[in-house]
């Protein structure tokens, strides 16, 4: 008797391997079952052969629809008080960013508010939050901190991503975020080097890039990180190109993000490489400008696309399904690219190895969708296509439950 029975699945698409590259083929069976035994997959195939084999605590028919994995965000900012809705208008009139910051927005105005904020308060809303991803079919978030000016306030941002207790998976990542205001930078810099092996984080991440910390100050606390086998992250090249995603060639980075204004020639280097490359494009789409990753170098060298939403202060998306739908409209992305981006890759750039794909092995981490092909899943935009998502033993219903795509 296994516990769960997927069945009457109208087409299953998934990676075969994690990493996924471009030009790689997928899995697509079509009336597809799928069998879980203590929250694992321990059979995937034809309805009908998969149905006889096995007798079932629990069958969720699928109806006929689309089921995939379940979608990984591979960078989000999500811990963090207030909002900064009123910088819209400021953004609408042209104002730049560093005029925002003259006017009291920005990065340091959410600093302020989150260091005022109680635990509870951050740990309430990121609850809140995290609820809202999961209707968009995110079984897993990656979660940085980076809204304090002190590697004390890191330490108690990185705890309360530690201390959440939610149904999905959460990956915490210490993030560098900006030079603190008033104080030394470079003690800052090596007060975050030196915390390091007190904090431990899944992942150490830092803004490199024009206004926020340099190339060779993002080195050296990378470098810090890698050496107590911290993973690494990298934020590089979304305001201006100053060398930051030339670091590719001396750094093992897990991911490199946002690429907006990378070179073609290290563009080519991160996809011969195995570091993925995330893609925002829910960032693009709030700097309101024109610049775009090079995909088409990416796609040609076969590299290795991963997606998150950047929801943050000033990228308010906590829809994985809207990142996906704008990297068709924006980046160009296929839908089935973008479904092996916001899947088996996320979770590959986050070292989720258990989860990603939907093969025997893996976790059960599927998301039923109220499409029935692939190509809904970015055709369709404005998101509420989940229908029931699947982590181990727990079923959520989505808002989409009682809808369907002829």
């Amino acid at each position: 008797m296994i516990d769960l029975l997927v069945d009457n699945i109208g087409v299953l698409v998934t990676a075969r391997k994690a990493p996924w590259r471009f030009g790689d083929d997928v899995s697509i069976i079509e009336n597809a079952a799928v069998a879980v035994s203590r929250g694992e997959i321990i059979d995937v195939g034809n309805s009908g052969i998969i149905g006889k084999k096995h007798n079932a605590a629990q069958v969720i028919d699928a109806g006929g629809k689309l089921v995939t994995s379940a979608l990984v965000d591979a960078h989000t900012h999500m811990l963090f008080a207030g909002d900064r809705s009123w910088e819209l208008g400021l953004k609408l009139g042209g104002a730049t960013y560093g005029e925002i910051l003259r006017r009291g927005g920005g990065i340091y105005s959410t600093i302020a508010l989150t260091e005022a904020a109680s635990d509870e308060e951050l740990m309430r809303s990121l609850g809140d939050r995290v609820g809202v991803a999961v209707m968009h079919g995110a079984g897993a978030l990656e979660v940085k901190t980076g809204y304090a000016e002190s590697p004390s306030g890191e330490a108690r941002l990185l705890n309360i991503i530690r201390r959440a207790r939610f149904t999905v998976r959460l990956v915490n990542t210490l993030l560098m975020h900006v030079p603190p205001r008033g104080r030394d930078r470079e003690a800052h810099v090596k007060g975050m080097i030196e915390a390091l092996p007190q904090l431990m984080p899944s992942f150490a991440d830092v803004f490199c890039d024009e206004g926020a910390f340099t190339v060779d100050e993002s080195r050296r606390f990378l470098s810090a990180a890698a050496r107590l086998g911290i993973g690494l992250r990298l934020h590089a090249d979304e305001l201006a190109s100053i060398g930051c995603s030339e670091l590719i060639s001396e750094l093992p980075l897990s991911s490199i993000d946002h690429l907006l204004k990378t070179p073609s020639d290290t563009m080519a280097r991160i996809a011969k490489s195995r570091t993925a490359a995330v893609l925002l494009p829910c960032t693009a789409l709030s700097m309101m400008g024109g610049e775009r990753p090079r995909i088409d170098v990416l796609r040609r060298e076969g590299g290795i696309p991963a997606m998150g939403t950047d929801f943050s202060p000033n990228s308010w998306c906590p829809s994985m399904e809207m990142a996906m739908e704008l990297s068709t409209y924006l980046y160009g992305l296929t839908p089935l690219e973008a479904l092996m981006a916001a899947t088996v890759n996320s979770a590959y750039s986050l070292g989720l190895n258990d989860i990603g794909t939907v093969t025997p092995g893996s976790r059960a981490f599927l998301a039923i969708w109220s499409v029935d092909k692939v190509d809904w899943l970015t055709y369709w935009v404005g998101g509420g296509k989940l229908r029931q998502l699947i982590l181990g033993s727990t079923v959520i219903n989505g808002k989409a439950a009682s809808m369907a795509v002829n």
